[in-house]
């Protein structure tokens, strides 16, 4: 991995708790998440036609810590099965970057004043 912090991460990798709401109760998951190249998050963000989001969605995830390995059938299951589960992975995934950002944010903003 590099050591020079970058604006946007592209393909660094993350794993975050996500609590799934299910039939029987909350299961909770520590999902592996990727960053995808930045127009891909804008292109999600954008995306109005049903037959991309799952293509678009599944960019951002790279595995899980459940006895079935994440493959698209078992997160597409899931997806169907669990109303929210898709909002709660993509809400993890979102939190996680608007913390990075900020706190690069900060950073950048500190090395610009010491230029001046």
């Amino acid at each position: 991995m590099n050591s020079a912090q970058r604006i946007w991460p592209e393909g660094e990798q993350f794993t975050k708790p996500v609590t799934l709401q299910t039939n029987t109760g909350p299961l909770d998951v520590e999902i592996t998440f990727t960053v995808p190249p930045f127009e891909a998050v804008v292109e999600t963000w954008q995306n109005k036609d049903p037959e991309k989001s799952y293509p678009l969605f599944r960019q951002f995830l790279v595995d899980w810590d459940q006895e079935q390995k994440l493959t698209d059938t078992v997160l597409m299951m899931y997806l169907r099965a669990y109303e929210g589960a898709s909002e709660a992975i993509f809400d993890a995934w979102a939190t996680h970057m608007k913390e990075y950002i900020a706190a690069n944010n900060l950073a950048y903003s500190q090395a610009s004043g010491a230029i001046n």
